[in-house]
């Protein structure tokens, strides 16, 4: 008698240890088994419908890039630089990124330097021809008498435009730098020089 009735006492503490260690387990499972469960009935649990999985963090970048700007003419082009990928036989993954990527960084050079041609005036652009060619540099005091010749004779342009202004243009476009009151041409610098002559851009021929 007694023995049964230890037995009787000992198995439910049993499935309630089991029944425990198995809840910490499973903890996340049951979370969203709990969060899903719409009611209890004499069939068993009633579920609602599988939420849709979230996309990942790289789709979802993804699309929110893609949605930034489209249009017509832009799935046009895609389809014609694809079409080049293909003929050029750049069609495995590292090797089209690579591509992508080279294009991408050269097209965002020719945007700076169109960006810059067209506000940049030809006393700015005369005085990095005269920078290109010293690897020493020039002071700034050999800068001054470019822009009181062009001062001169466009007086309207430069009648609030000093000369830390105008320098400062040149040095904010990183086409100049200052070195211990030296003036030097920058990589910059020269690459937007190349870049008017490989285009073959005849100005600026004001300021």
């Amino acid at each position: 008698m007694e023995e049964s009735l230890v037995k009787v006492i000992v198995w439910p503490a049993v499935v309630l240890i089991v029944a425990i260690i198995a809840i910490f387990v499973f903890r996340s499972q049951v979370a969203a088994l709990i969060s899903r469960t719409k009611r209890v009935g004499k069939g068993g649990l009633e579920t609602y419908e599988t939420q849709p999985t979230p996309p990942t963090e790289e789709k979802k970048g993804l699309e929110e890039f893609l949605q930034t700007f489209d249009s017509p003419l832009l799935l046009r082009q895609e389809r014609l630089i694809l079409e080049n990928l293909r003929v050029r036989k750049l069609e495995v993954p590292q090797d089209r990124e690579k591509a992508l990527v080279r294009s991408l960084a050269s097209t965002g050079l020719v945007l700076h330097f169109e960006q810059v041609y067209g506000v940049i005036w030809a006393s700015q652009v005369a005085t990095l021809y005269h920078l290109n060619p010293r690897a020493g540099g020039a002071d700034i005091s050999e800068l001054i008498p470019a822009y009181e010749a062009a001062k001169a004779n466009y007086p309207s342009m430069y009648e609030k435009y000093p000369f830390d202004q105008w320098l400062g243009f040149l040095k904010a476009m990183n086409l100049v730098v200052e070195q211990n009151s030296r003036l030097f041409i920058t990589e910059d610098g020269r690459e937007f020089l190349k870049y008017l002559i490989a285009t073959a851009k005849t100005g600026p021929f004001q300021g």
